[in-house]
Parts: C-alpha cells; structure tokens; sequence
C-alpha cells in the first residue's frame, strides 16, 4: 500500500470541541475537494470515518466509491494554509466546527442525499437535535401582510416548543426569527456566508442575538463572502434540517420555492400560506397551494399536519411569557409608551417620538407579535 506523507501543517491550541485539531483538519480539507458532491458525499461519508486515511494512503483512497475528478483532488490536495487559517478564525469568533460523524451533526440533516461535509456552528450546538424543527421562509421584498404572517407563525411555533428555521434574509426570514425569538423560543439560521460574515448587513444585530438564544450555522469556511451561487447550496440544508418548510410569500422564481421543491425531494412536508391572487409575491404560494402544499394560517394548522401534538411539542419549551414588557428596546418603550391613551398611524407615532417611520414600522410589527398592541383598519394601533 502507497503511503504519502501527512501534511506538514500541525495545528494546536484551537478549541474546536470534541473533535482534536489533527483529525479536524482532514474533515476541513475534506470539505474543500472539488468534484465531491450530490450521491458521492453521501456514499463516501457512510463508508469512511476518519478522512485522514484518504489524504495519507492511496490504497484507502483507492477503494472508496468516488468519482475521479473528487479522487485526483484529494490526492493532490495542498491547500494547508488554507485549513490553518480557517481553524485559526472558528477559535477567534468562538465557532465550533462540526463534522459529519459527530453525534452533534444534525440527525435530520443525515438524511438527505447531498448532506455537507461538515457545518459551522455558534450557539447551542444541542439545540440541533432533540427539538421539533420547522421552517418558515419566503420573500425578501414582502408585503405587510408576509411579515405579519411569518413573524406570527414563527412565534406560535416558537411558543409551542418548536424551533423555526430560516435563512437570515431580508424580509420574511428576519420576520421569523424574530417572530421566535419574541416567543423566548429558539431559532436556526442557515447562511449563505462564512458564520463570521453577516449578511445583509442591517441584520448584524440579528445575527448576534441569534448566536446567544439560537444557533446560527453555515457549511461554508470562515470568511466566505455572499455570492449568487452559495445561497441554493444553503437552501437544501435549512430544508434538511427541518420536519417541513412553511412559505408565507413568493413569487414563481423564489429562492424560498426552490427551499420548498428540495424539501419535497426529502420527503419533508411543505405548506404555504395562501396571500392576494393579483399579487405577484404571492403568485408562487398559491400555485404551491393549488398543486397539493397544505394550506397554513396559524401555527396550530402546522402542528397538525406534521402530525406533532402540540403539549408535546410546548414541552421542548419556551420563554418568558408574551405579554412582558421587561425586555423593551429603548425604540419600543418609546413606541409603546406614544400609544398611552390614543390610537395612532405611523407617522403619528415617529412625529411623537422623533424616530423614523421605518423603525417606528419594526418597533410595532415587534411589539404585535407579541401580543402587546392591536392594529385597526387602515393601519392604526393601540395598546391591547
């Protein structure tokens, strides 16, 4: 048996979990082969246990079922320096790195038939397994109406127990988070970036707040920048991460479609929330619902048809009760305060507090969620 020599990059000091830096390091370089993809990672990582023995023996590497292009980059891989400074930036931004074989990859994700080499973690890694999981997704341009629906049906997930799943992007996917978030429930958030990267940027605070209360997860390495092209890739994983996808809007060239059509192709459930029929955001939601998507409006239709009873689910947990008003921002006590003994529009509320409409808008739709306030016809709130 031909042997080649080890690398000689040799890593120590970095915190990386359970798994020690010399055997990690051959999972990282694992996860940057070209040509390893689709059915030929499920296979390999099912056959092998420890990829060091495909890096240093050719007589292992040359039994295993891959394709040749995957086999040839393996052999010739040197790209070290780069698995140096990846270990070197998870210790810095104190971000664990999880490989296939660990107990605390993803058991759903698992199942699916392209599943990553390996993810990032920050946050509870525990809160991976163990917990109902269900995503909430759609567009990034919504309507009020779809951040009203996903911030409600994440938070009555939330509420019940059940972690909700999304992609940290603009629109419906924050709405969701924070949906959850204003339950003091959990929430994932899959990335289509290096953990260490935020994207878009406004949601920097999000993303942090996440990392404490959550879990924010990525497959990419430390400081990957967003491209077009990253973003299907994270799309397969929030689906494989989840019992089934919820789409609140889209239109028919949606990227959260496309998180839906791959939960199919897992054997996920999907549903969809039914919105205008003479609006393009909803055009792809109701088409989904016409060709058999189960039709959602509230958290309970969800439960009912993942088939999860919802006591049981609410005994995974959930925060503090909805109506606390402890935990006002300063813009919130503000907002919330203005609605003292009037019912106000919102531009009534950011000329009393000086804030801009745009953030008087969140401040209520936050607030709401939560149950605090109430909204009248032709977008007035008062205190509930």
């Amino acid at each position: 048996m031909a042997s080649r020599a080890p690398s000689p990059y040799l890593f120590t000091g970095f915190d990386t979990g359970t798994m020690a830096d010399e055997k990690l390091k051959y999972w990282l370089a694992l996860a940057r082969v070209k040509g390893l993809g689709g059915a030929s990672v499920k296979n390999l990582l099912e056959r092998v246990d420890d990829p060091q023995s495909l890096f240093e023996d050719d007589g292992v590497l040359s039994r295993v079922p891959l394709p040749e292009e995957a086999r040839l980059n393996i052999k010739t891989f040197s790209a070290w320096g780069e698995v140096e400074s990846d270990l070197a930036l998870a210790n810095k931004h104190g971000v664990r790195v999880v490989p296939y074989h660990l107990e605390d990859y993803p058991l759903l994700l698992k199942e699916i038939n392209d599943p990553p080499v390996l993810i990032y973690v920050k946050g509870d890694v525990a809160l991976l397994n163990g917990r109902p999981t269900v995503a909430v997704v759609g567009t990034r341009r919504p309507t009020h109406y779809g951040l009203k629906m996903s911030g409600q049906l994440a938070l009555g997930l939330a509420a019940r127990g059940v972690s909700v799943v999304s992609g940290l992007a603009r629109g419906c996917d924050s709405a969701a988070h924070k949906g959850a978030l204003s339950a003091g429930g959990v929430t994932v958030a899959v990335l289509g970036t290096g953990i260490d990267v935020t994207y878009p940027p406004e949601n920097a605070k999000l993303h942090e707040e996440i990392a404490v209360k959550g879990v924010v997860i990525s497959e990419f390495p430390m400081g990957t920048k967003p491209q077009p092209y990253n973003f299907p890739r994270r799309n397969r994983i929030i689906s494989g991460l989840s019992l089934g996808v919820v789409v609140v809007e889209a239109s028919f060239r949606s990227g959260a479609l496309m998180t839906a059509r791959l939960a199919l192709d897992y054997n996920r459930d999907v549903f969809a929330v039914p919105g205008l029929a003479t609006s393009d955001r909803s055009m792809g939601t109701n088409k989904f619902i016409k060709d058999g998507a189960g039709l959602v409006v509230c958290a309970e239709d969800i439960l009912a048809g993942l088939g999860i009873d919802a006591t049981v689910a609410a005994a995974g947990g959930a925060g503090a009760p909805l109506t606390d008003t402890s935990a006002f921002g300063v813009e919130e006590r503000l907002v919330f305060d203005a609605l003292l003994s009037d019912e106000l529009d919102i531009d009534t509320v950011a000329e009393k507090t000086g804030l801009s409409s745009a953030r008087v808008s969140a401040a209520l739709m936050g607030m709401e969620l939560r149950g605090l306030i109430a909204q009248s016809p032709g977008m007035r709130f008062s205190r509930k």
